[in-house]
């Protein structure tokens, strides 16, 4: 067993131990603390006796164990040092072994999946992956296993941004299904994300609405006609992407629609009666049936996601920040956020608010307030001062 010794001359201690062929060595450990003076004599000895090359794996396991044992006494052996012991065990039982990445273990979590799921859904889950190993940063291509608790929290706040809470929660979902999958493969021992608490979800928290040249981005980047029309009601009628999605050709009366919106309905039980407007007039024409048949069936989070990138694609910022600091405030724009322009351009057009709320279906003033954005108006406002 090595010993360690200090010289009145030095304040470093030496460590002193017997090699292989029984000759005494001392060394200095450059260690100011005994303590770790003896773990360092420690490593020392084992790798002078036992020696390193790959080719001996008993050698390899009795260091590995020597180490946990000298740690252990010196009262230095940590969990995260006890799992690299572990790992270093394995790797030397199995030299051939790869050990997992997030980003390489990720993508053939996915390609196991590919063919029993949607296209939708690959998308989406796609996306989670490359979203995570955004945040994860140089982390994704590290070991798997060095991914913490204050790494999974990151990797939530960062996805949080430019994402809705339902999007982000569904993402860290994902992620954590994949780590859950590494931890039965004995990959990793523990998933970091277990313990993370759900982002709050609301209807219409911290949305804003979107200029009417962005929309047209927006329309011009969908990638169907039906995802086109939808977009198009949206802005023209305000109704929510749920109420849209259940529309059928029975609805139309004319030149208006007749809806029983979800939540109207619930509180008042009044149907709704939008007057359509020539663009949709023009995508209506002639369609039967299901306005929406395709878009309806897929998830909520796929068709968020899908809006998502139609948005991105015309270069329509998701994410406005509203004030600086750490972490900033912020509002962000999803499908959601063309209720808001709806009813912020008919502000903006002095249509009065008790119109307004007929063809939203807001049951409460203090609602429907916070759907309506004045920035039109404010900037007419301050135009009409006189030039100084």
């Amino acid at each position: 067993m090595a010993t360690t010794y200090r010289n009145t001359d030095s304040k470093y201690w030496y460590a002193r131990y017997f090699d292989r062929n029984g000759k005494r060595i001392s060394r200095s450990t450059k260690a100011e603390l005994r303590r770790d003076a003896k773990v360092i004599a420690g490593k020392m000895e084992a790798d002078e006796r036992l020696g390193t090359t790959n080719s001996d794996v008993p050698r390899l396991l009795q260091r590995a164990v020597e180490m946990a044992s000298l740690e252990s006494q010196s009262g230095t052996l940590t969990l995260q040092r006890a799992e690299d012991l572990i790992r270093q065990m394995t790797m030397a039982a199995n030299p051939n072994a790869v050990e997992a990445n997030f980003r390489r273990f990720a993508a053939s979590w996915l390609d196991a999946r590919e063919p029993n799921i949607e296209q939708s859904t690959w998308r989406t889950y796609s996306d989670a992956i490359k979203a995570a190993c955004k945040a994860l940063g140089k982390k994704a291509d590290g070991p798997m296993r060095k991914i913490g608790i204050d790494d999974a929290e990151k990797l939530q706040e960062a996805i949080f941004v430019g994402r809705c809470g339902k999007t982000t929660n569904y993402y860290v979902s994902v992620v954590r299904r994949i780590f859950e999958a590494a931890l039965q493969r004995d990959a990793i021992s523990k998933n970091p994300l277990r313990g993370l608490k759900a982002k709050p979800t609301g209807d219409s928290t911290g949305r804003l609405p979107f200029a009417a040249a962005e929309v047209c981005r927006i329309i011009d980047k969908a990638d169907s006609e039906e995802w086109k029309g939808l977009i198009l009601l949206a802005a023209h009628t305000g109704l929510r992407c749920g109420d849209l999605l259940r529309l059928t050709s029975r609805n139309l009366d004319g030149t208006r629609l007749r809806v029983m919106a979800s939540k109207t309905a619930k509180k008042t039980g009044s149907i709704l009666q939008i007057p359509l407007t020539p663009p949709c007039l023009k995508w209506l024409d002639g369609r039967n049936g299901d306005l929406f048949p395709s878009i309806r069936l897929q998830k909520t989070t796929t068709i968020s996601q899908t809006f998502c990138r139609f948005m991105r694609a015309a270069q329509v910022a998701q994410v406005i920040e509203l004030a600086p600091g750490s972490p900033p405030k912020i509002a962000r724009r999803s499908f959601h956020s063309l209720r808001h322009s709806f009813t912020t351009w008919l502000a903006e057009a002095d249509i009065p608010s008790d119109i307004r709320r007929k063809l939203t279906g807001h049951y409460s003033e203090s609602v429907h307030g916070k759907y309506t954005h004045h920035d039109e108006s404010l900037s007419r406002a301050i135009a009409s001062l006189p030039n100084l």
